[in-house]
């Protein structure tokens, strides 16, 4: 499990961004804490804002997918995006995270396929047109 840490801007993008990670199995849980204010150096200039700090908790093996999604969806051009890992805690809630975060492969049915080379039944039994000679 690693817990991927994200500052918005405001609640309103940091509550969008939790539920469309949240929804797509991206995430187990995102949870937002509001921050009174951030000092940070931007572009050669000290600011400072008011944010909210999403931490959301996932697997690592769904870290590079939950990196791209934040990055389509944060309103700031350099986004923060850390992961924590966390080795340790209650096995039943570290599964838990494991499991709804897990991203599915979906199985291909390639029953229904055929090889390039192989042509269908129809084709094996088509007649050639025939051309006319001059």
């Amino acid at each position: 499990m690693i817990i991927v840490l994200s500052t918005f801007p405001d609640g309103k993008s940091a509550k969008s961004a939790a539920r469309d990670l949240v929804r797509l199995r991206l995430a187990a849980c995102a949870s937002i804490i509001p921050i009174e204010c951030s000092v940070y150096r931007w572009e050669g200039k000290v600011e400072e804002h008011a944010e909210r700090l999403l931490l959301i908790k996932t697997s690592k093996n769904a870290y590079s997918a939950v990196e791209r999604r934040i990055r389509e969806i944060h309103p700031h051009r350099v986004p923060e995006i850390v992961y924590v890992d966390v080795d340790h805690g209650n096995k039943a809630y570290l599964d838990w995270v494991e499991s709804s975060s897990r991203l599915f492969r979906v199985p291909l049915d390639l029953s229904a396929t055929r090889r390039a080379s192989a042509p269908s039944k129809e084709l094996r039994s088509a007649r050639k047109p025939r051309t006319r000679s001059r």
